[in-house]
């Protein structure tokens, strides 16, 4: 097959063939640490889990982090990938994040047997308005700077922000992510070593089918969402509308997109 079609690290299914499979592991490895200040042996055992989010009820909220891993000490470490702008980003990052601290518990289990979560958005867009770093990160502390607990740990990452000149050891990792071309990844690759395998993956994307039959899944899934909300008409299920787009709109769907999926007036939508 011919070599002609880039393809950006930003892409989901790439985003998470370089960094969410447990054989590039080390890949994962060398990039978190560049960002966390975590002991070195917590990445003795780094390991790659269901990135599945659990539903509290049969029509609660639940959602798909792009990679979800854990360290030697059971740490949870979640890296989300948000490409788009979409509204309430703000309010779904901290539903997906106190919801992994949430879901560690079964019925009856001690408090005692929670464990950090760290998680980490890179974001292709500007989130933080009132920030000028690329790199924030937060956690419970009160007025005096004094933790109330390490158990949530949030670090937002803002490519757009990312300066021209290198300033760090994280900075080579973001700029790849950001990469357009071919010819820019051989830059890197000759400068910083420690991308050279990412780089090799990256290229690799490059070569698959999955691309473009990525984006045609995506297309005929929009179109399926379409045909559904005809039928829903027909058969007279109002009541599903509501429910999807109230999952839409937790989602971070925007009400035009949720107006179009479910076929409800942005009155109606702006009550929900």
């Amino acid at each position: 097959m011919k070599n002609d079609t880039f393809v950006s690290p930003l892409e989901d299914f790439a985003f998470k063939q370089i960094f969410g499979e447990q054989q590039n592991i080390d890949i994962t490895r060398a990039f978190l640490k560049t960002l966390l200040d975590v002991p070195a042996e917590e990445y003795d055992k780094l390991t790659i889990v269901n990135p599945n989010l659990g539903k509290m009820f049969r029509r609660g909220k639940s959602g798909i982090v792009d990679i979800k891993l854990t360290t030697k000490s059971k740490k949870i470490i979640h890296i989300e990938l948000q490409v788009e702008k979409r509204t309430n980003m703000r309010n779904r990052i901290s539903y997906y994040l106190t919801k992994q601290i949430s879901d560690q518990l079964k019925w009856g289990d001690d408090f005692i047997k929670l464990h950090q979560v760290i998680s980490i958005v890179i974001c292709n867009h500007v989130l933080l308005e009132e920030e000028k770093s690329y790199i924030n990160d937060y956690e419970l502390r009160n007025k005096n700077n004094r933790s109330f607990t390490d158990l949530q740990k949030l670090i937002i990452l803002e490519l757009p922000k990312l300066p021209e000149k290198e300033d760090g050891a994280l900075w080579p990792w973001l700029r790849f992510l950001m990469c357009k071309k071919k010819e820019e990844y051989e830059m890197l690759k000759k400068k910083y070593p420690e991308l050279e395998k990412p780089v090799k993956y990256a290229n690799k994307m490059s070569l698959l089918e999955r691309w473009r039959d990525e984006r045609f899944h995506r297309n005929l899934a929009k179109i399926d969402e379409i045909c559904l909300h005809e039928q829903w008409k027909l058969d007279g299920r109002e009541e599903e509308r509501y429910v999807i787009a109230r999952n839409l709109l937790a989602e971070g769907s925007t009400p035009e997109f949720v107006q179009k999926i479910t076929g409800l007036s942005l009155e109606e939508i702006s009550k929900l």
